[in-house]
């Protein structure tokens, strides 16, 4: 079928369409028009989003993975598509959320687990540094995004090609929507980021994309209740692609030989690092978990 949408417009249409389907929303086409700033017009968008789903099928997060994919750049936007430096990209950082209160992120009372904590940007280029080589396949994935800052100084900073983010607070997933927006058309490259809002306890994470093609997995779980932390656990063991993961939280803190835990067998602590948080005035731990395999290739 012919169509005057190019590939790069129809990904944009559903990865926003998507955003507003995980919220379990409508989809606000004014708000998606502005966002692609195309010279469609609102109903031209929303049928062609009609016409992939006829093609696709209903559930967006089951397109085709060419669709949460990103393109090579043209020339003309080179200059906007430079990697940062550390340094660079922790100012970025601070930009973006410039204007975000402390009220923005707060949880409510007695809600411990929905305290949006945000690692400090020093500490993001601390879990960079951590993670190490970066290849321009890799897709990046961050658990409990918060505002998305991990995900989006990933993208300014390495050359993975696309960063991935879970929020469980609809409010504070869309403040974060907001500020990376704003920032996107002079900062190319945060369209690498993807957000989206679910809670880990419903989510399939090991078989919905395109979260399961992610190999590198960076976990603020640190005021998780215990029955989200061993949903991400048992998610992370069938994730079969995920070879790295930092997380704030250590996991089985007594571990031994002879632990029989599904995450034991897969997954070990390979090392600790520090780094600041929004929550918390002293450093923070930040642990590093490598598949069995890739622990024993480190030792060696």
């Amino acid at each position: 079928m012919r169509t005057n949408f190019t590939d790069a417009q129809d990904k944009r249409i559903v990865a926003l369409a998507l955003e507003y389907e995980s919220q379990h929303k409508r989809v606000e086409w004014k708000e998606v028009a502005r966002a692609i700033r195309s010279k469609h017009s609102v109903q031209a968008l929303e049928n062609r989003l009609r016409a992939l789903k006829r093609t696709y099928g209903r559930d967006l997060s089951r397109f085709p993975p060419c669709f949460f994919s990103t393109s090579t750049p043209t020339l003309s936007h080179k200059q906007h598509l430079r990697l940062l430096e550390p340094s660079q990209a922790e100012s970025a950082i601070r930009d973006i959320l410039s204007n975000v209160s402390a009220a923005d992120a707060r949880q409510q009372a007695g809600k411990t687990d929905e305290n949006a904590g945000e690692m400090l940007p020093d500490a993001i280029s601390s879990v960079i540094q951590m993670i190490g080589a970066v290849h321009r396949d890799y897709v990046f994935l961050d658990i409990g995004a918060g505002l998305g800052n991990v995900a989006a100084q990933f993208a300014i900073q390495t050359i993975a090609r696309q960063c991935l983010e879970i929020e469980k607070r609809p409010e504070v997933f869309l403040r974060g929507v907001h500020c990376l927006r704003e920032h996107a058309p002079r900062m190319l490259l945060l369209h690498k980021v993807f957000l989206s809002q679910g809670d880990v306890l419903d989510t399939p994470l090991s078989s919905r994309l395109p979260f399961q093609r992610a190999p590198k997995v960076s976990l603020n779980d640190f005021l998780f209740d215990e029955l989200a932390k061993l949903a991400v656990q048992e998610q992370l063991y069938m994730m079969l692609r995920v070879r790295l993961i930092v997380s704030t939280s250590r996991y089985c803190p007594r571990h031994r030989d002879s632990c029989r835990r599904r995450f034991c067998s897969k997954w070990r602590l390979a090392k600790i690092t520090y780094g600041r948080g929004s929550w918390k005035s002293p450093p923070i731990p930040m642990y590093m978990y490598t598949t069995v395999q890739r622990l024993e290739i480190i030792v060696r």
